[in-house]
């Protein structure tokens, strides 16, 4: 079974459109416009903005579209930035304090005396919990 586009179109953004995220994205594009007006001293685009403000007070529903390449966009931004800051971090943080670490000779689990012996390297807390301990527990 083959997907149709509007199926590939469904995964991308599984969730509806809401008549408010279409509003919402409707002001999206008129503050975009009037941004744009504002930038390049073009009246034409206040003038559009004016348009897409009335579009969007009398029939929200007209920017679903725009509202889910906006979203989609958004979401497709969140999951390919998130994976590279994560990398970044990872790598230019983790990894060199790891590093150091293993160079200045720190066992913080404990593998060399675990490889050592035959004895557990566990340490055991003989402590009676009470009711107080329990209430607080930070």
């Amino acid at each position: 079974m083959t997907d149709s586009p509007s199926n590939a179109q469904q995964d991308f953004f599984k969730d509806p459109i809401s008549t408010k995220q279409a509003g919402d994205s409707g002001m999206a594009m008129v503050l975009i416009s009037l941004l744009i007006g504002l930038f390049t001293h073009n009246g034409l685009f206040f003038k559009i903005a004016t348009l897409l403000l009335v579009i969007n007070m009398i029939w929200p529903p007209f920017f679903r579209p725009a509202a889910r390449a906006w979203l989609g966009g958004s979401v497709l931004l969140g999951t390919v930035v998130s994976k590279i800051l994560l990398t970044i971090i990872f790598f230019g943080l983790v990894t060199p304090i790891g590093v150091v670490r293993r160079l200045a000779g720190a066992d913080a689990m404990l593998l060399k005396q675990w490889q050592r012996g035959s004895s557990s390297v566990f340490k055991e807390r003989n402590y009676q919990f009470e009711a107080k301990d329990i209430e607080k527990p930070f």
